[in-house]
């Protein structure tokens, strides 16, 4: 397993605003490198963005079913009670205990 505690601390420099080869690196390699960086970085980027296009319309689903579980169940048991048969509600069926 992989221990994470023996590893030294990751010091990196400031992000730069814009990245791209720089005037004295004009190698096709320093180019080729930035172009493959730039474009992991994209698609990084629109692969969270499709998450989170994914997952806000289930997050929002997912608390209107809770809210209107948790109302239902208010209403309904508020409805037994009021009823004042609950005795009636509790008994066993004659079925079950022959």
């Amino acid at each position: 397993m992989f221990d994470k505690a023996n590893l030294p601390p990751v010091v990196l420099d400031q992000i730069p605003h814009k990245m791209r080869a720089g005037e004295n690196q004009s190698s096709a390699r320093v180019l080729m490198e930035t172009r493959v960086i730039q474009n992991l970085i994209l698609s990084y980027f629109n692969l969270v963005k499709k998450n989170i296009t994914d997952l806000a319309p289930k997050t929002i689903m997912a608390f209107l079913v809770h809210e209107s579980r948790r109302v239902a169940q208010t209403e309904l048991i508020e409805g037994i009670y009021k009823q004042g048969n609950l005795d009636a509600l509790v008994i066993e069926d004659p079925m079950i205990t022959a």
